[in-house]
């Protein structure tokens, strides 16, 4: 992880004559020419100066100082983070948000219902809603104890707030009147200071580092962010907006802009303008956290509305929340999903076109890529609501028969002459931060080239399936809470045996297996952990691509079946559509008005998919040699168990 950062002393030098700002342009923007006129150019040249006299009035030249540290919590970058020692020798973290602010608005004109929210004037007597300063701080704090890889395995670091309003002689608008509740949040309204104050945060500094930690500013200089795991227990955080719900840089991104479109839906209302149809996009990859930004929308309306709803008191009918909101979150298909967000979060999800409310204001539609007649399913849509939003990946479409691409949505809002607005989520979260699983998948799928797996996800190939299913029930006897599980392609039929899924193994009795359960029981299925998942068998029931779509595991093992191989004369991936024993597949993928590029990009986006389920280890078992010799090319850890 790349960071800047450099002593106060040297830091103040260079901003006099502005080589820190172009300093930090570089690093944000690397070769692109400087723009003098950029707003966060000119923030720089103007508050870091200001901030580093104070700094060094407080005696702190030598310690080092932090500029535009990543914090992925909050879509951005921390301001300014400067390291040092108390006098009890522990080292201090001072995480700095910097304001060019001199007011803010009323929050009772402006229609801030939260204490989190910030009207700032921008021009014209209009304003801007921001996040509060203290808010960013506390959720700076949130982020480094959880992600940050120096903070956590350190044995003794205070990570304190400061807010530095360099242009406001007031600062305590922000935690006064409307915005008492701050006030009492521990330190953080003592951290707030002003123009006037300068004298009192200098006194502040002196009291609280005393010296630097170089030992310490090496090891925040090489931390990485160690993503705390995304699944579906976050639901709940989401709906009940909870900071652990963990939205994180472009989720927040994303999220904000909702906020911003649901506020200005509510302006038109109260003035009674005519609120115009809109369409928002959300593209993501397998593990971006679709589900869990689209069911923040909701928590976003409500907070936005000033809805009066507990969703901890919700039981499993739809009716009793929708009932209440006037927004719903929907599925295409997707049962298993559907199972186990009810399980999870008590809310029994309606699937598009069936009992959806006459007139919302707002349908968010998850798992979109599934809709299988776009036209159709946005027409209903737009007749009870001006507001979609749509999340979807293109490559998780698994029938040639569905439609719900980028592509496709974009064209029906220009045959409706609907605004749209396209945006896209690229951080993964399955598998950790910094890992690049689906983008080597990508490559191996889409467009065959070279790239290295770079991945905190252990990735082994099994020589057989005995030692596949081996490796998942060691790791459940090891890991209480580990959900794990077989997964496969419909190269068998769905018998509704105990013997549906039956593998040849040389030197071996037969692989024996069935299918996951019918719907009712697939959330039980779903939820199973550690050993009580051998004792109840329900790690020995396989997940196809229709009920594990959607989902994660911790450990997943896959079995690649003998319906999509490599081809090494043709080097080009084949279908074979005699393996295929899904019925409904097979006569799709056998259907000569579907093209043949279709088809096989419907199989690169079934494997793709089972693939990008878990989010410790992926085991692969082939059947196939020359698949198996070709994959591993780019997935490299092989390991013939």
């Amino acid at each position: 992880m790349e960071v800047i950062y450099k002593t106060v002393a040297e830091a103040l030098q260079l901003s006099k004559t502005n080589q820190l700002a172009k300093l930090l342009w570089r690093y944000e923007h690397n070769d692109k020419e400087i723009d003098v006129n950029d707003g966060e150019y000119k923030s720089w040249c103007n508050s870091l100066p200001k901030l580093l006299e104070v700094l060094s009035a407080s005696g702190l030249d030598d310690n080092e100082i932090f500029f535009e540290y990543p914090a992925i919590s909050t879509g951005g970058r921390i301001d300014a983070v400067l390291i040092g020692k108390n006098h009890l020798g522990a080292s201090i973290l001072l995480t700095i948000e910097l304001k060019q602010w001199e007011r803010i608005g009323d929050p009772n004109e402006q229609g801030i219902t939260s204490v989190t929210d910030v009207a700032v004037p921008i021009a014209n007597n209009e304003y801007d809603i921001r996040r509060h300063p203290l808010q960013q701080v506390r959720m700076y704090k949130d982020d480094l104890e959880r992600n940050n890889s120096a903070v956590k395995t350190a044995t003794n670091v205070i990570i304190e707030p400061l807010v530095f309003l360099h242009n406001c002689d007031s600062p305590e608008q922000l935690i006064s009147g409307f915005y008492q509740p701050w006030s009492k949040q521990s330190n953080l309204g003592k951290r707030l200071f002003g123009r006037k104050n300068k004298s009192e945060l200098i006194n502040s500094l002196k009291s609280m580092i005393i010296g630097p930690d170089h030992d310490f500013t090496l090891a925040f200089s090489q931390a990485e962010y160690m993503l705390t795991l995304a699944d579906l227990s976050g639901l709940k955080a989401a709906l009940e907006g909870k900071e652990n719900a963990d939205m994180i840089q472009d989720q927040e991104k994303v999220d904000l802009f909702i906020q911003k479109q649901i506020r200005i839906m509510k302006k038109l209302r109260q003035t009674g303008e005519k609120i115009p149809k809109q369409l928002i996009i959300i593209s993501g990859q397998p593990g971006t956290g679709k589900t869990i930004v689209g069911l923040h929308f909701l928590y976003d309306y409500v907070r936005i509305f000033q809805k009066e709803l507990d969703f901890t008191q919700v039981n499993s009918k739809s009716e009793n929340l929708f009932d209440k909101v006037n927004a719903v979150f929907v599925l295409p298909r997707s049962k298993t999903v559907h199972e186990v967000i009810d399980n999870r979060v008590n809310i029994s999800v309606p699937y598009l076109n069936t009992n959806l409310p006459r007139k919302t204001d707002l349908i968010i539609i998850d798992e979109a890529h599934r809709i299988q007649n776009v036209n159709e399913d946005l027409d209903v849509a737009f007749s009870r609501t001006n507001l979609v939003i749509v999340l979807q990946d293109d490559y998780q479409r698994v029938l040639p028969s569905e439609q719900g691409t980028v592509a496709s949505f974009i064209k029906y809002a220009r045959s409706r002459r609907i605004k749209y607005h396209y945006e896209e989520l690229t951080v993964q979260k399955r598998s950790g931060l910094q890992g690049n699983l689906v983008q080597a998948l990508d490559k191996l799928f889409y467009d065959n080239s070279d790239l290295s797996l770079d991945n905190s996800l252990d990735v082994c190939v099994y020589s057989d399936p005995y030692e596949l299913e081996k490796m998942l029930k060691d790791d459940a006897m090891k890991y209480p809470q580990h959900r794990n599980k077989l997964v496969a392609p419909f190269d068998w039929e769905w018998k509704r045996t105990d013997a549906d899924i039956v593998i040849e193994v040389k030197g071996k009795p037969n692989f024996v297996k069935a299918w996951n359960p019918m719907a009712g029981k697939q959330a039980e299925w779903y939820e199973a952990k550690g050993l009580a998942s051998i004792k109840s068998g329900a790690i020995d029931k396989v997940g196809c691509i229709y009920t594990v779509q959607g989902l994660e595991f911790d450990v997943v093992g896959c079995i690649w079946g003998l319906d999509f191989r490599w081809n090494e004369v043709k080097q080009d991936w084949l279908v074979y559509p005699s393996y295929i024993k899904d019925k409904r597949l097979k006569r799709l993928i056998e259907d000569k008005q579907i093209s043949e590029l279709d088809k096989k990009i419907v199989m690169k986006n079934i494997y793709r998919v089972l693939l990008t389920r878990s989010t410790k280890k992926l085991g692969i078992y082939f059947q196939d040699e020359a698949t198996k010799k070709h994959v591993c090319q780019y997935l490299l850890k092989e390991r013939n168990n």
